[in-house]
């Protein structure tokens, strides 16, 4: 005779297979909606939703657009301390990309892997192609 615990676990195991089979009869569905937008597509874009994440305090969407070279030593959390330590130069910079985007400057793209976005004198803002999607590599 099989003992009461036994008896439980096959009809769990049972129930689970009935679940199985029957998502699977339930046949494809569609795919889940994803969060947000689409990733930008074109090198200014990706600079525009960068700088509108940091003005914002978005910085996990800040992060998320930037570069692997540059996402292997940063974290959405240092990015909110790097900026807060940079005092007014940080936010003036952004205000800065943001303003030469709104006045139609766009980065020029080089040898189609790298884009940039003269800032200033002597500085510009980066982009490299990773995966087929533009990412923020350098603030300069």
């Amino acid at each position: 005779m099989l003992g009461l615990p036994r008896v439980r676990a096959l009809a769990l195991l049972a129930a689970l297979l009935a679940l199985v089979a029957s998502a699977c009869a339930a046949g494809p569905r569609a795919p889940l909606a994803r969060e947000g937008p689409p990733p930008p597509a074109e090198p200014g874009e990706v600079l525009a939703a960068f700088s509108a994440a940091l003005e914002a305090g978005r910085f996990e969407l800040a992060y998320a657009l930037l570069s692997a070279r540059w996402r292997a030593r940063e974290t959405p959390a240092r990015l909110a301390s790097d900026l807060e330590a940079s005092g007014a130069v940080g936010p003036d910079a952004i205000r800065r990309v943001r303003a030469l985007l709104a006045a139609g400057a766009r980065p020029v793209v080089r040898g189609g892997e790298e884009a940039v976005l003269a800032v200033g004198e002597g500085e510009a803002a980066r982009l490299v192609r990773e995966g087929g999607a533009w990412r923020v590599d350098a603030l300069e």
